[in-house]
């Protein structure tokens, strides 16, 4: 059987490590959230040059992605 001072003890440990685990989520919402910022005010024309590397970079996955399947097949 568990003693007092263990149960309070292995609660102590799982009340800090919720508590950690919010601060980290709460840092991590933060930087989203300043993200988001910067990315709104952002001027058009980055915005624009960051798009045509997402479809630079999604055209070239599906280049690398063909050259796997016609491996995989010989």
């Amino acid at each position: 059987m568990l003693s007092a001072k263990h149960t309070a003890q292995s609660m102590k440990e799982t009340t800090i490590n919720i508590i950690d685990g919010l601060q980290g989520q709460q840092a991590q919402l933060k930087r989203l959230l300043a993200q988001k910022v910067w990315i709104s005010d952002a001027p058009t024309p980055e915005l624009s040059e960051i798009e045509a590397q997402v479809i630079e970079v999604k055209r070239l996955l599906a280049e690398l992605e063909k050259n796997i399947q016609d491996q995989l097949q010989r």
